[in-house]
């Protein structure tokens, strides 16, 4: 349900000169418990719902601005129901997915298209309104994660206008560290990675969700250059379908001349009918044309983007888990380092002895061991409590999430290539229609020719699909 309240867009405009207060009357984590992942996510709905609207964005509007040397493009973010108007390029897009990937530990946020693409058959154009969608995915999907929906740096990336004070909310709002964020989607989140519980088999359920990961990548790849193919030929097939009406359209003027007697010794009676054929004709073609241009931005901005955006998910939830391993590689490091500090510490008796730099520290103050031992326990609790927050993240909810979400992806991108082609549809049916009446032609009888047609070639396919009997042959058939 929609909040009436008062767009929160004067809290996030903090001038760059401090750094931002802590704020006031924050409510500590609940300690609540949840049953599952769904639970959590809905009390968290419900939280930010008090004060954050459902959200709707659109990405829109590319423009190219900048320099000669330094050009950029930037994008039209709409934000309703709070009529937010900005421009944002593809940089802040990405300072934004950084920001909550640091601040929210283990959450799979949602992916960004690649910064640079492989050259190919696309246009700089087509390029662009790839990205712009990709981008428009982006924030459709962020804005239906609850805990970030109310954060200060997505409100941020979508309400200031002014390019000075949205940089100085960047660095206002960038706190990364989820352990001591007070704004309610991390006090929520840290409830729900309390509630999860890491399995017993943990890690040959992870090493099983990995491969998994590995199949529907291979799926999905096919599927991008499938997608991305179709679309190619679906442009071709336009172009073909202009070249053809122009045809008919040149054809209809030779036509009309020559039933001119000024011309031709025996001017043809019937030019005019034919001419109006062909007029009829290139008329429709020409729609049909029209029709035929949907279908390239149908497959593009529907299926390829739908595959595109889940083939980018598999990558992002890979990275997610290799910043686990590393996570546990730098704790495991850290704990070594401790361990031989102390143990320094238990055999010579003496903690108060200065620990040296090393060869290449730049630091002239030099630290007593059992200030290294207290930085160094402080360090690896840090490191510890965030390895176990990723792996409480992936059993509690990111896994399923992911499995769910990918469905509901492919579900939405389907169901509008689905409307989208209704549409078209309609649109041919009205033009054909047209046709007839144009013609004065019984569109019922030459449905049933046209059926008679197209069953004849059926029975032809059905009976030299699988025989091969053609292939290879270079003699006539009879």
């Amino acid at each position: 349900m929609a909040s009436s309240a008062t767009p929160p867009i004067a809290e996030v405009v903090i001038p760059p000169s401090a750094p931002p207060p802590p704020p006031q009357g924050t409510p500590e984590a609940s300690g609540k418990r949840y049953s599952d992942w769904k639970q959590a996510w809905d009390d968290a709905r419900a939280a930010v719902a008090v004060d954050i609207a459902v959200l709707q964005t659109t990405v829109s509007e590319p423009q190219q601005t900048g320099t000669y040397m330094s050009k950029h493009v930037t994008y039209l973010v709409r934000t309703e129901p709070y009529t937010y108007l900005v421009r944002r390029r593809y940089t802040d897009f990405v300072w934004l997915r950084d920001t909550l990937q640091k601040r929210y530990i283990g959450m799979l946020i949602p992916s960004l298209p690649p910064k640079t693409y492989q050259s190919g058959t696309q246009t700089s154009t087509s390029l662009i309104k790839n990205r712009m969608r990709m981008l428009g995915l982006f924030l459709e999907q962020l804005i239906q994660i609850p805990y970030v929906r109310g954060d200060p740096s997505v409100l941020a990336f979508l309400s200031v206008q002014n390019e000075k004070e949205f940089e100085a909310a960047k660095t206002a709002t960038a706190i990364p560290d989820l352990f001591t964020d007070t704004s309610a989607g991390a006090i929520k989140w840290r409830d729900a990675l309390r509630s999860a519980t890491i399995p017993h088999n943990g890690q040959r359920v992870l090493m099983d969700f990995i491969s998994q990961l590995e199949y529907l990548e291979g799926h999905l790849k096919k599927l991008v250059t499938a997608t991305r193919n179709l679309s190619i030929t679906a442009q071709a097939k336009r172009q073909s379908m202009d070249s053809l009406c122009g045809t008919f359209q040149e054809w209809s003027k030779t036509e009309t001349e020559f039933g001119n007697a000024s011309k031709f010794e025996y001017p043809n009676k019937s030019s005019g009918v034919m001419a109006r054929v062909l007029n009829s004709s290139a008329t429709t073609l020409e729609g049909w044309g029209k029709v035929l241009s949907f279908e390239p931005t149908i497959i593009e901005s529907v299926v390829y983007a739908g595959v595109t955006y889940l083939n980018q998910q598999v990558d992002a939830f890979k990275n997610l888990i290799k910043l686990r391993d590393a996570s546990i590689r730098d704790l495991e490091k850290a704990d070594k380092s401790l361990a031989v500090k102390k143990a320094e510490r238990e055999s010579t008796g003496n903690g108060d002895k200065p620990v040296s730099g090393g060869v290449f520290s730049f630091s002239s103050k030099s630290e007593t061991l059992n200030e290294a031992i207290a930085r160094e326990e402080q360090e690896v609790r840090a490191k510890r409590r965030s390895v176990e927050a990723m792996a409480r993240a992936l059993f509690f909810s990111e896994i399923d999430r992911f499995n769910q979400d990918r469905q509901t992806t492919m579900e939405s991108a389907m169901a509008c290539l689905a409307a989208s082609e209704l549409m078209v549809s309609t649109k041919s049916a009205k033009l054909f229609a047209a046709f007839f009446t144009n013609m004065k032609l019984d569109s019922g009888e030459w449905s049933t020719k046209a059926k008679d047609v197209l069953s004849l070639q059926d029975q032809v396919d059905l009976q030299f699909e699988d025989s091969g009997n053609l292939s290879g042959s270079t003699g006539s058939v009879g």
